[in-house]
């Protein structure tokens, strides 16, 4: 268990790491290619990257800001009403206390799909949302086990580092798109005289940054898809450690699996479910490497391992 929690620790830590060497070499790049086109230096690189990284900070956060209202009202979820349902109210409030975070608020969805997933700013704001579904067909240890993931997510502050990666992804999506439009449709003058950007080794550079600008949005979302890949791991590893039961998220995972699928579900809060709730179970070649959810088999397989065979139900 804590072995997993630590590998998947430093695998979100190397991927994060990975991201900011890739946003700092594509930022070279522009400023290779702005300067080759304008001879401008590499001032006017810094000011686009700049002021793309404000345009995407001000969009994410404003969403992000107000993203539990948004997501709550896309869904169609409605508050919980604690004296309807006393084992849900009393399970919440007492994992959420084995996790020392505040108890978050808790929502339904009216959907007989099974699924849960979390939104909110931090811990102070959180948000759990359950279907229909996952209450009526699980039993209280599988309950748990998916309740204290979803919490995991909140105390691991997930919402917000999603955002950050958003930031900067919009940010790269910006800039790549304006250098590309200005290095083919803008009206700047490219320098004449080869020597001015290095010879054959300059064009070699010209031509690697152009195709790094071209394809760094595709690249950064394939990133910020295996961050978030990485955090379900954590978050079914964390939740595991609060309730000291991994059989009961496994099992839980195994009856998921099968009834996934929420109706209000889009593209948009995908991303925020326990389970993806527009998996399609024949998906193309590659489709793995944009996908927000490590696959549920394999999620399975290392619960298991964790159990040790413990109240595995198969």
């Amino acid at each position: 268990m804590y072995q997993q929690i630590t590998a998947n620790k430093v695998k979100s830590i190397f991927t994060i790491v990975f991201f900011i060497l890739f946003i700092s070499i594509a930022g070279y790049f522009i400023g290779f290619i702005f300067d080759y086109k304008y001879g401008a230096g590499n001032f006017f690189s810094l000011a686009i990257l700049f002021f793309a990284f404000l345009i995407a900070l001000v969009a994410s956060f404003t969403s992000y800001y107000y993203s539990d209202k948004i997501v709550l009202q896309i869904s169609n979820a409605h508050p919980i009403e604690k004296e309807s349902d006393l084992r849900v109210s009393y399970m919440v409030e007492g994992l959420s206390i084995a996790a020392g975070i505040p108890v978050p608020k808790t929502y339904i969805i009216e959907d007989k799909a099974m699924n849960a997933f979390t939104t909110g700013r931090n811990p102070k704001n959180g948000v759990l949302v359950l279907t229909r579904g996952i209450i009526d067909n699980l039993n209280r240890e599988e309950l748990k086990g998916v309740i204290s993931h979803e919490i995991s997510h909140i105390k691991n502050y997930d919402i917000l580092l999603g955002t950050v990666i958003v930031v900067f992804v919009g940010m790269l999506s910006i800039a790549s798109n304006f250098i590309l439009r200005s290095f083919f449709l803008g009206g700047g003058k490219r320098r004449s005289n080869e020597r001015n950007i290095g010879g054959l080794l300059g064009i070699i550079m010209l031509i690697i940054g152009l195709l790094l600008i071209i394809f760094s949005p595709i690249i950064g979302t394939m990133i910020r898809m295996a961050i978030s890949r990485n955090r379900e791991f954590l978050a079914d590893s964390n939740g595991v450690l609060i309730t000291r039961y991994p059989a009961g998220l496994s099992n839980a995972l195994r009856k998921i699996s099968a009834n996934s699928s929420v109706e209000n579900a889009s593209s948009a809060t995908s991303h925020l479910f326990i389970a993806d709730p527009l998996a399609k179970k024949s998906k193309p070649m590659l489709a793995s490497l944009f996908s927000t959810h490590p696959p549920i088999e394999e999620r399975i397989r290392r619960l298991d391992e964790m159990s040790l065979g413990i109240g595995i139900k198969k």
